[in-house]
């Protein structure tokens, strides 16, 4: 009867990395969570024998196998954005602030604001134009019927509380 051989965690790992130059993305060529895309190794067992670990991150693996332990409470961060990357030199160590931080410093943030908020029925045009007319002495009611928008809209746009850039 042939018993397969378990295979270490590097020899199930670096053959589904495509190692490109040094300073190049690593594409990982296996698994990939479907909503982020990030690479994971699927069950993988905890020791000869024993209990099954779940899921392990690809980026996390790839860290740890080159860098080492990822400190308690830790993440790692893509400097490349590129979420099946498993280049160590694009892998850093951080807090969940760092990583927020660096989402919205590369415009990949989901609280975008002003005209730039998907869901914004204003352009910076119509937004100068809203605030010319009202010092002119337009009211906002006659704002709201021009631009189709509500009155807390016109408000905030007048109060700079909203599509102030």
């Amino acid at each position: 009867m042939y018993i397969p051989k378990r295979q270490s965690l590097v020899e199930r790992f670096w053959p589904k990395v495509d190692k490109c130059g040094a300073d190049e993305c690593w594409p990982w060529n296996g698994a990939t969570t479907s909503r982020f895309g990030y690479g994971y190794l699927g069950r993988i067992p905890a020791g000869p024998g024993g209990p099954f670990v779940p899921q392990l991150l690809a980026h996390r693996v790839s860290y740890e196998l080159n860098c080492g332990p990822i400190p308690d409470g830790m993440l790692i961060r893509h400097t490349c954005d590129n979420p099946p990357c498993v280049n160590p030199a694009h892998l850093l160590v951080g807090t969940i602030a760092d990583n927020m931080h660096d989402r919205d410093e590369r415009g990949r943030g989901y609280n975008r604001r002003g005209h730039r908020n998907g869901r914004a029925k204003l352009n910076p045009d119509q937004v100068a134009e809203i605030r010319e007319r009202h010092s002119a002495g337009e009211t906002q009611a006659s704002l709201v019927r021009a631009f189709g928008v509500s009155q807390p809209t016109i408000s905030r746009v007048i109060l700079r509380q909203s599509y102030d850039e």
